[in-house]
């Protein structure tokens, strides 16, 4: 009887999970079918050889912002201030491979990769200078290491809430639950499992299959980027760096994240190196928009001053 029980049990318990997993995929698949027809590309694809990369440029004014995503996340992260920021100089967005309507590109999705991309990119589509590194989160990462890597043109960084590699030091290695929903996101972001189990993201073409796969990806390649961080030349250490932190970011760690993002600062010397304190959570250019125009043209003001003080 015994026997029995426990049989039934095993056997209910595998089909509520074969269940669940034909549910996911189902929902999964509708999803990416919905995002594709209600989210078109907005720009022009170019071609960088490995992959086509989707991209958007407004091409008025006298300086290039080049807007730079978070982790898994498109170029319509910025849809609350490309408009007005287009106003104040040219504007270029772009979807990192495998994210949006970019194609997936060769892996790992370290920050040498992304960098090497991104300056192909500008190449390829030449797209003048001088400029304005503004990169949110894991795009802040990038940013620094890109004005490292090729100082030329640059102008000044602007970070909004920025990924700091202090983290890894701090709290050490990924707990095993969190290896095992990166495994899912790099191999079984087709399943549904992820899309169910993640919260809504700040936009909805962040969580298709393949935006999934990738921020599984970029998130993988942390300690290759970390390795590859710590050795590049760092040639872009005096340039004007502008540093925003979300105060309502996770309570637990607010502190630390304060803490973490002005030794970021402190690792520039130029004299208008300015940290801002914002109350906001992490997407603070999409909760507080006007925040992030109102210090970046401030940013731009005192880089123009401090340059005509030169000449």
């Amino acid at each position: 009887m015994l026997r029995r029980i426990i049989k039934w049990t095993i056997g209910t318990m595998m089909g509520l999970l074969f269940m669940f997993f034909i549910y996911g995929m189902v929902k999964q698949q509708n999803y990416n079918v919905y995002i594709k027809r209600e989210f078109p590309p907005t720009g022009t694809f170019s071609d960088i050889g490995a992959n086509r990369i989707h991209f958007k440029y407004y091409d008025k004014g006298e300086i290039t912002f080049i807007l730079l995503s978070g982790l898994g996340e498109t170029l319509n992260t910025w849809h609350k201030i490309e408009e007005e920021l287009a106003t104040r100089g040219r504007v270029f967005m772009y979807d990192r491979s495998g994210l949006g309507h970019s194609e997936e590109g060769i892996l790992p999705r370290s920050v040498d990769n992304l960098s090497n991309e991104l300056n192909e990119l500008l190449k390829k589509e030449n797209i003048p200078g001088p400029y304005v590194l503004v990169g949110h989160s894991a795009g802040g990462f990038l940013a620094r290491y890109y004005a490292y890597k090729y100082p030329d043109s640059i102008l000044g960084v602007f970070l909004i809430d920025p990924y700091q590699e202090m983290s890894r030091e701090e709290f050490g290695e990924w707990p095993t639950s969190y290896k095992l929903i990166n495994w899912m996101l790099r191999n079984a972001s087709w399943s549904g499992i992820p899309f169910l189990l993640l919260p809504d993201p700040p936009h909805p073409t962040y969580k298709t299959s393949k935006a999934l796969r990738t921020f599984g990806n970029e998130a993988f390649a942390e300690s290759i980027s970390l390795k590859q961080f710590s050795e590049v030349r760092r040639d872009g250490m005096h340039l004007p760096v502008y540093l925003l932190t979300a105060e309502k970011s996770n309570p637990t760690y607010v502190a630390l994240f304060k803490k973490w993002n002005q030794k970021i600062l402190d690792t520039y010397s130029h004299e208008i190196n300015k940290h801002i304190l914002v109350d906001s959570k992490h997407h603070i250019h999409m909760e507080q928009p006007s925040t992030v125009l109102i210090e970046l043209d401030e940013f731009v003001r005192r880089i123009e001053a401090a340059e005509s003080e030169v000449f």
